[in-house]
């Protein structure tokens, strides 16, 4: 079972980097082992509480062109919105939008989950892939991972400080293409904006599942990829129904929506349709319910971290306001520790 999460863990990551690439945009990175949140002192952060949706929104709106804009004045367009529903209803979800699954990787995978084999096997197997090589190497070297201040030139050496655990989790950023053109337009640019969201999310869900809900922080991730997946999908999707006739005008607001009415309900068909374990199906099922427990939970507060740490590295939100609104929901040693993951990349680039 933990060979067949891991095998569409890869193809889900690898269906957003492919959706990026039809707009030509690649800013993807790995996330490090979590280790259990401490216990921090800190001063008593006073916040009215946050909601999820609110902060997500905000992201969205910003990241769609419309930063300074309130989601409930915006246009929306109903008949875009339901012509796009109705696009992804019909889609073949297993052709249509996501990529096909690298040879490889079933044989890395086994491999990787094979407490038998050793770093020389699993690096043997990389290395017979360039793409894949070049990409891991980038990887292990990248701000969430580098774990000396040396670069990693070995394959072998990368998985040995890596861990087999590490590469699990990674493999899917590792199937992917390195290199690709720089964004362009605005379309693209969103795109960029949501791999990164993404990555955030399913960092922050399977941290929080693991030491928090003591929930399986794979299925967190997966989960979270799935959900960023089915929005990279539902944008895909209103690009083809703005693009037939007759034209309509591209408007944040029926993006918005399409957005906040498509991904929740698109990861569960797609989590259904690869017959995932029940508790992802049900999480994603529950991740805007008010009342959410265990992964659906998990899924909310990574989704609201994340919402805070894009925020905050675009110069709209503060960081004792972000921190803030993690502690509207959580614990404020939880609060504290998960900001501090979620802002370990950017430190470490500034």
């Amino acid at each position: 079972m933990v060979i067949i999460s891991a095998v569409v863990a890869a193809v889900v990551a690898g269906g957003l980097v492919w959706l990026w690439q039809r707009s030509n945009g690649d800013r993807s990175g790995p996330q490090r082992r979590p280790r259990t949140p401490p216990v921090v002192p800190t001063t008593t952060i006073k916040a009215a509480t946050v909601a999820v949706g609110d902060l997500q929104r905000r992201f969205l709106l910003t990241a769609l062109g419309a930063a300074d804009a309130a989601a409930d004045a915006l246009r929306v367009q109903r008949a875009v919105v339901d012509d796009v529903v109705a696009a992804l209803t019909r889609a073949d979800l297993s052709s249509r939008y996501t990529p096909r699954r690298p040879n490889l990787l079933p044989q890395l995978i086994q491999s990787v989950n094979d407490s038998t084999a050793s770093s020389r096997s699993i690096a043997r197997i990389i290395g017979s892939d360039a793409v894949l090589a070049a990409t891991l190497l980038r990887i292990a070297n990248s701000p969430l991972y580098r774990l000396q201040r040396q670069d990693v030139q070995s394959i072998e050496r990368a998985v040995t400080l890596i861990g087999n655990d590490g590469i699990r989790q990674i493999i899917s950023a590792a199937l992917v293409q390195p290199v690709m053109e720089s964004a362009r337009g605005v379309d693209a640019e969103f795109a960029g904006l949501l791999w990164e969201y993404t990555l955030r999310v399913s960092l922050a869900a399977a941290d929080h599942a693991r030491s928090v809900e003591r929930e399986d922080g794979f299925a967190a991730q997966l989960a979270g990829l799935l959900l960023g997946l089915s929005a990279a999908m539902a944008m895909q999707a209103a690009t083809d129904v703005l693009a037939q006739p007759p034209l309509r005008v591209r408007e944040p607001g029926t993006l918005l929506a399409v957005l906040e009415r498509c991904s929740a309900p698109t990861a569960v068909r797609i989590a259904g349709h690869w017959k995932l374990s029940a508790p992802i199906v049900e999480a994603l099922k529950q991740v805007d319910a008010p009342a959410a427990t265990g992964l659906a939970r998990s899924l909310q507060v990574g989704q609201l971290a994340a919402s805070a740490a894009m925020l905050h590295a675009q110069g709209l939100m503060s960081e004792e306001e972000a921190v803030a609104a993690l502690a509207s929901q959580l614990p404020e040693h939880v609060a504290t520790w998960l900001w501090k993951r979620m802002s370990q990349a950017d430190a470490a680039q500034e």
